[in-house]
């Protein structure tokens, strides 16, 4: 029977500190050995695995660099697509839309309107259609007038062309050889008349009555009025009026019109302003005001005609109303000295068109624009 151990916490400091016997522990070491797994070479091992994982590392990265290789080259190939083709002369594709681009001659600024009937032609064609061997024709109404050759940066002189007075066109052609590649033109007015001018309202030398003044005339359509330096827009007809404040006494009117091409017709009209034999009312003011002052033609616009005498309402009081020349009519201030007027404003563009109230030997004034902007 094997003696039975005392328990360590009631051993002896000197049993806790003997020493184990060494034959003893080197069998239980001897035994640990034989369980676990034995490696002759652990160096060997450790560079074996280093090399597998490498290797398998590089296969990894070979197979991404394949994958976004493929995907650069079909995101190059979609950028690509995407971009303009050439397909042709002078044509590109843009996506599903073809696009042509002009090869005709650009002709150098020809006016529109002219007085002179000599003009100079020149131009350019586009860079790439000034190939070798490819000239341009330029023709007058359908007549060929010179074939010139292409400078080598596309330009071409055509010389100085005389145009018959009126309407002439002028044709650039670009051929090769007696192929037509492309064809631009130009139309050319060539007017030397000064347009006509006709004051009909005042009569020159004729004595009117102040200090408004009125002066009515006649021209060319789309001509260009002056009086003393106020420019004006004539009606579609030609007919154009004015207003001016005039003093008392003789005075001469500076009248002038210009049409398109340069040509000018001026007139002096001298004529005496006297004063007016309308008796004012004595205390009587007027004022005007428009609803809007900027309509399209042909819109309605109401009028408010406001009287006061003494600074109090002045009723009963005729007043006329005029829009440019036309009369609108006669109309009475109500008991608080309004008088409320609609008109159709003018069928045509103006810039300033006067909307004058006479009445009780005064008058009030306002602008109205007519215009389709």
């Amino acid at each position: 029977m094997r003696p039975r151990r005392t328990p360590l916490a009631t051993r002896s400091a000197f049993e806790r500190r003997r020493p184990v016997d060494w034959r003893r522990y080197s069998r239980r070491v001897q035994t640990a050995q034989r369980k676990l797994p034995r490696f002759e070479h652990p160096v060997a091992v450790s560079v074996a695995f280093s090399l597998l994982f490498a290797v398998l590392g590089m296969a990894l990265l070979g197979l991404v660099g394949i994958g976004l290789g493929a995907g650069l080259q079909q995101l190059g190939t979609s950028v690509v697509s995407s971009l303009p083709q050439a397909k042709g002369e002078g044509q590109i594709v843009l996506t599903e839309q073809q696009v042509t681009i002009s090869a005709a001659p650009v002709l150098d600024p020809l006016p529109e309107f002219t007085k002179i009937n000599a003009v100079t032609i020149g131009g350019k064609v586009p860079a790439f259609a000034a190939l070798a061997g490819r000239q341009i024709e330029v023709s007058l109404d359908g007549t060929v007038v010179a074939t010139v050759p292409l400078l080598s940066d596309g330009r071409f002189s055509g010389g100085v062309l005389t145009l018959p007075d009126g309407t002439s066109t002028v044709t650039a052609r670009l051929l090769e050889g007696t192929t037509e590649i492309a064809v631009s033109s130009a139309t050319v007015v060539v007017d030397r008349t000064a347009p006509a001018l006709t004051i009909t309202r005042p009569k020159a030398n004729e004595a009117v009555e102040g200090p408004e003044l009125v002066i009515e005339g006649k021209t060319e359509p789309d001509a260009e009025v002056t009086v003393s330096g106020r420019a004006l827009r004539p009606n579609p007809d030609g007919t154009f009026t004015d207003r001016i404040s005039a003093p008392i006494g003789p005075l001469t009117l500076q009248i002038a019109a210009k049409d398109k091409a340069g040509n000018e017709t001026k007139t002096a009209l001298s004529v005496v302003v006297r004063q007016s034999s309308l008796a004012p009312v004595a205390g009587v003011t007027m004022g005007i005001t428009l609803d809007r002052v900027k309509v399209r033609p042909g819109e309605t616009v109401v009028v408010k005609i406001v009287a006061t005498e003494g600074g109090k309402p002045r009723a009963d009081l005729s007043v006329t109303l005029q829009v440019g020349v036309f009369t609108v009519g006669t109309y009475k201030t109500g008991a608080t000295g309004i008088a409320t007027v609609g008109f159709a404003a003018p069928d045509h563009e103006a810039d300033d068109v006067a909307i004058v109230a006479l009445g009780g030997g005064t008058a009030a004034r306002a602008t109205l624009t007519v215009s389709n902007k």
